[in-house]
């Protein structure tokens, strides 16, 4: 391992330039989390766990999916590198010119999978999850459902794409900013659906529909900022940019995939028992929230800014200091999540159609979940190193063994625990699975040279959060029986974020004391501590 200068050289520039454009990214994927959830409240409160939910949640896996692949980083990976060494090479027109044949051709392939999707939609339905076959109702309602739907997959994905542009740029709000404009449409038509009274299935449909509305709002908010760097010319004419891109974009693409993939998988499993899909949906809710914080900034900010730098040293700074932010959240969060489950769906989610049993099978789910947070994230770090590199056959393995990680553990161990929770800990069998290859191979590769402050770091992390799991056992004590389904919401709420403010404050107080944080912090804040700031050697 080896040192790293923490004052002086390019370090503090990396580490200001990532911290302040995660966070912006960070901030508008929270705002959009946070919107989410309050939708996901209401889909609980109207559709609870039984039929219909689990059908309008199977075919939302795969708006999700592309969402979450495509519309959170997935194709920056292929697209941003490509379109960088363009302008570098040939100029901006050249670069703009490839961006506006790949919007094109990209919108031509997907209108013809949407076609043959609405055609053939049972049987994507049974993609998703295969465990309808036996259910025939509940299969014809995701049908109709999914069939609502398909338009918003043509729509974002040419947002996405077009998004991945302004993030080269150095353009992260808007585009960041895009999916809370999405849930902020699809709270208004649950909020309507609730004062309406509506039934279950009425409530599914408009949902349905409104979602392809909000992928029709995505593209239109990312075309108007477009404007200010002038929008691309559309073109269907092949170049050999094209070629280089869909050369290394198509294993790229599905390598950026493999997390989604596992959650597939993850559905299929859950659907051979009923209420489970639903009750996995909802445990990967909250999984998302801190996954997404800098998850989704690994896919742009973190992939943006390797681009842009052309020496090992600057590439290992900059990873270690993405590893050391993302574990920073991510081991607290999922020491959270595990601890406090049950309180958490129970506030979150148990009222309505929403009962005990649904509440305690979600609870599961999350716990099972929280285990392969930390891994999860190491892997979208790790996967921006081959990205960037246009390497992208590791990460391709690394997911096909993720995804066959997920179905041998999940079909083994089906009979053994609920549907729902055996899915979610298949998912993090598989995160631990695709981490330990990525990072590994990083290792062995020389393509990362850990720093002796890494490791540093990592321990005081792991004892930051022991602290906090103390405070958070010794809290929740006190308060269960304000935590008590039977209390008003307004109280379960404020008890649940006494405990969260409790575990949090402990943890970064906790965190900053050990030094925790010391890689991403400034060195006037590090004094502060009492930190020395040594010059390392050479």
């Amino acid at each position: 391992m080896t040192e790293e200068p923490v004052v002086h050289g390019k370090s503090p520039q990396l580490t200001s330039r990532l911290a302040r454009d995660s966070l912006i990214v960070g901030a508008a994927t929270i705002l959009s989390r946070l919107l989410g959830f309050a939708r996901d409240v209401l889909i609980a409160r109207l559709l609870g766990a039984g039929p219909v939910a689990d059908a309008f949640l199977a075919a939302l896996r795969l708006p999700n999916l592309v969402r979450r692949v495509l519309g959170e980083g997935g194709l920056n990976a292929p697209f941003v590198p490509l379109y960088l060494a363009i302008k570098a090479e040939r100029g901006e027109e050249d670069a703009k010119r490839f961006a506006g044949a790949a919007a094109s051709q990209l919108g031509l392939l997907l209108l013809g999978f949407v076609v043959l999707a609405e055609i053939f939609a049972p049987w994507v339905v049974l993609g998703l999850a295969g465990g309808f076959a036996d259910e025939p109702q509940t299969l014809a309602l995701a049908a109709f459902y999914i069939r609502l739907m398909l338009p918003f997959v043509l729509l974002t994905t040419l947002a996405a794409l077009l998004a991945a542009l302004l993030n080269a740029e150095g353009r992260f709000t808007v585009a960041a900013l895009a999916p809370a404009l999405m849930n902020a449409i699809l709270l208004a038509a649950l909020l309507i659906e609730l004062f309406r009274g509506s039934d279950s299935h009425a409530s599914a449909t408009l949902l349905a529909a409104c979602l392809s509305v909000t992928g029709l709002a995505h593209l239109a908010m990312i075309l108007w900022r477009l404007r200010g760097i002038g929008l691309p010319r559309p073109s269907l004419r092949w170049s050999p940019d094209m070629t280089r891109l869909v050369r290394t974009g198509g294993a790229t693409l599905l390598a950026a995939s493999a997390g989604q993939l596992v959650l597939l998988i993850s559905t299929q499993i859950a659907s051979t028992a009923p209420g489970s899909v639903s009750a996995l949906y909802y445990a990967d809710r909250v999984f998302q929230l801190p996954l997404s914080f800098f998850g989704v900034a690994m896919g742009t900010v973190v992939l943006s800014a390797m681009a842009g730098e052309t020496s090992q040293a600057d590439h290992d700074a900059l990873l270690g200091r993405a590893l050391a932010l993302g574990l920073a959240l991510a081991i607290p969060a999922a020491t959270a999540l595990y601890v406090l489950a049950e309180p958490i769906v129970s506030v979150l989610f148990e009222n309505g159609q929403f009962n005990a049993a649904d509440r305690e099978r979600t609870a599961a789910a999350l716990a099972a979940f929280a285990c392969g947070l930390p891994f999860a994230l190491a892997a979208k770090v790790f996967g921006q190193v081959y990205f960037v590199r246009r390497r992208p056959r590791l990460p391709l393995i690394a997911g096909f063994a993720a995804v066959a990680v997920a179905a041998l553990a999940g079909f083994s161990l089906l009979g053994w625990r609920d549907a729902a929770m055996i899915g979610a800990l298949a998912a993090s069998l598989a995160f631990i699975a695709q981490a330990g290859l990525l990072g590994g191979h990083l290792l062995r590769a020389g393509l990362w040279r850990p720093r002796w402050a890494d490791a540093r770091t990592m321990l005081a992390i792991i004892m930051a959060a022991v602290l906090m799991v103390a405070v958070l056992e010794a809290t929740i004590r006190p308060l269960l029986s304000a935590l008590n389904p039977d209390q008003p919401a307004l109280w379960r709420a404020g008890a649940l974020a006494l405990l969260c403010c409790a575990g949090a404050a402990t943890y970064a107080i906790a965190g900053f004391l050990l030094g925790a944080f010391d890689a991403v912090l400034p060195p006037r804040l590090l004094r502060l501590r009492g930190a020395s700031v040594r010059t390392p050697r050479s």
